[in-house]
């Protein structure tokens, strides 16, 4: 799924701390999957459960009102919580605005002062708030646009020493100066809460969220504008897995397809990494005649860390559903993870004693699963030219085998300069017409324009190369 990609490149950029907030409805225990022991725990006004985004695990909705049912998560503070520089990294569902700017997340270095914050404003601005240590004060950065009302957004801030930079769904927004580090506040029996992150909120004072959010992330340093974009562009990366087509024969031959005797395969699978895994089986059935056999549904199976198990004559039979008291093809595994897969082999002869034995290692294959791919569309004339007065309506589809995520269209009028639009995510098929504004003298005598789909880069798309299209209107 998206969301594992996406997982799978914050892991690869090591943070401090990544809350996934997956967590089932009643859990109090927000779980830090960075492996730094960051944990945190839930309480007032968080609903557990809600829909994620883009197909992953769920995400948490904060209720955004003070007092005693106020929202957020609370981490202790630790050593690790304490970098020099920083990144932080969310996605984010804005639903407008309360009395409060709105913590994403907070590390205090008082209780009035924050050691580093991401917020949103009550305009949908996000906010960036650094205790740094040429500072006296937080300095701040602001964005030069809003978040998205009700819409999913991936906000991340980073601070490399010099300079606070903003990105909004991948791509540089503002930068603003600020030299030095962060200002340090280590754990104390004394701060241990009142200097904790808050996520959602502050640790003891109210700055509530309201909203969704999910995949909440820190990094002792400032990841480079290719890693967000990486990071951004994951959630929307083609579906792969992993499948491995291992031949078996088994059970008793007459001698009519292969030698008589028994036949005997076990296919030994082992998961080499260090976390439990799904993986899933069927069996496709050789005739011989040059005609297929049937296909089985695929089985589910899980194996743990370092664990292996073995399909057999029996479950192969089974998954294929057959009595048959002789039967060969192939058992398909798909799984989104490379796994070790052996295939044994052994036949007894009349007397019943193995005669013959054969281990052999199955190769993986990767299978793509789908790409978006973001065109823009003329009319049933093949003209771009579909206006209104001073509006260009410019339509982009989809005509990819997955969904896109949001984008955004640019219509580049040359001396008269260009406009963008942002443009919503678009499932296979899909397409949306967006109104662009023609400026005023463009007719000179007549309009000509560029329109380019996915402007900003922000989607991974099966083609890059047939994103522009060039037009004109006649005046």
């Amino acid at each position: 799924m998206a969301i594992g990609h996406f997982a799978a490149e914050v892991l690869a950029d090591g943070p401090i701390g990544y809350w996934r907030l997956g967590e089932a409805p009643g859990s109090a225990h927000a779980a830090d999957a960075s492996g730094n022991v960051n944990h945190g725990t839930y309480s007032g006004g968080v609903t557990l459960g809600q829909p994620g985004f883009h197909g992953g695990d769920t995400a948490a909705l904060f209720n955004g009102l003070t007092g005693p049912t106020s929202g957020r998560i609370t981490v202790l503070n630790s050593d690790s919580l304490n970098p020099a520089h920083i990144t932080i990294e969310a996605k984010i569902r804005y639903d407008g605005r309360n009395e409060f700017q709105q913590r994403i997340l907070e590390k205090s270095s008082f209780a009035e002062l924050a050691q580093y914050a991401l917020s949103v404003l009550p305009d949908g601005i996000v906010l960036v708030e650094l205790r740094t240590s040429a500072a006296t004060t937080s300095v701040e950065a602001r964005s030069v646009t809003p978040v998205g009302l009700g819409v999913e957004t991936h906000v991340v801030a980073t601070y490399d020493g010099q300079v606070i930079r903003i990105y909004l769904n991948g791509v540089l927004n503002t930068e603003t100066a600020a030299p030095g580090s962060i200002s340090p506040k280590p754990p104390t029996a004394a701060n241990v809460i009142e200097s904790g992150v808050g996520i959602g909120n502050q640790t003891q004072r109210d700055r509530p969220f309201k909203g969704l959010i999910d995949e909440v992330a820190l990094y002792p340093r400032a990841l480079g504008a290719d890693r967000i974009l990486a990071h951004y562009r994951s959630q929307f990366a083609t579906a792969t897995a992993f499948q491995y087509a291992v031949k078996f024969v088994c059970g008793r031959s007459p001698g009519k397809v292969v030698a008589p005797g028994v036949y005997f395969t076990a296919v030994n699978v082992h998961n080499p990494i260090y976390r439990p895994i799904r993986f899933r089986a069927k069996v496709a059935v050789a005739l011989p005649g040059l005609e297929p056999g049937p296909v089985s549904k695929f089985v589910d199976a899980r194996l743990g860390p370092d664990e292996a198990l073995e399909i057999d004559n029996p479950d192969i039979l089974r998954i294929a559903q057959s009595r048959a008291e002789f039967l060969k093809g192939f058992v398909v595994l798909e799984s989104s993870v490379e796994l070790d897969v052996v295939a044994v082999y052994t036949a007894a002869g009349t007397e019943g004693q193995v005669e013959t034995l054969h281990t052999e290692r199955v190769p993986a294959r990767r299978v793509e699963l789908g790409q978006p791919d973001l065109v823009p569309v003329p009319d049933g004339n093949g003209s771009f030219c579909k206006r209104n007065g001073l509006t260009l309506t410019v339509t982009i589809r989809n005509q990819g085998t997955s969904g896109s995520g949001p984008s955004e269209t640019e219509v580049d009028f040359f001396a008269f300069g260009k406009v963008s639009m942002p443009t919503p995510p678009l499932a296979p098929g899909a397409s949306v017409d967006l109104a662009f504004p023609i400026p005023r003298g463009a007719f000179d005598p007549d309009c000509e324009f560029q329109i380019t789909a996915d402007a900003g880069n922000q989607v991974g798309e099966s083609n890059e190369g047939n994103n522009v299209a060039q037009g004109a209107c006649l005046g």
